[in-house]
């Protein structure tokens, strides 16, 4: 989410500990219903809004 915060599997218990371990705060979610769309967090919590111009990252 920013430098500080993560969205972390509340699954992940060891990640979780691990993160926090290095300073982070980690906050748990449950995301059970991604699995059947192949996703993970990264695509999971992809930003659907934005603000400035398309950007042709290629």
């Amino acid at each position: 989410m920013d430098e500080d915060r993560v969205l972390v599997n509340s699954d992940c218990s060891g990640l979780i500990k691990t993160l926090e371990a290095e300073g982070f705060t980690a906050i748990p979610v449950q995301h059970r219903h991604r699995r059947p769309f192949g996703a993970d967090l990264h695509c999971f919590t992809f930003d659907t809004r934005r603000s400035g111009g398309a950007e042709d990252y290629r």
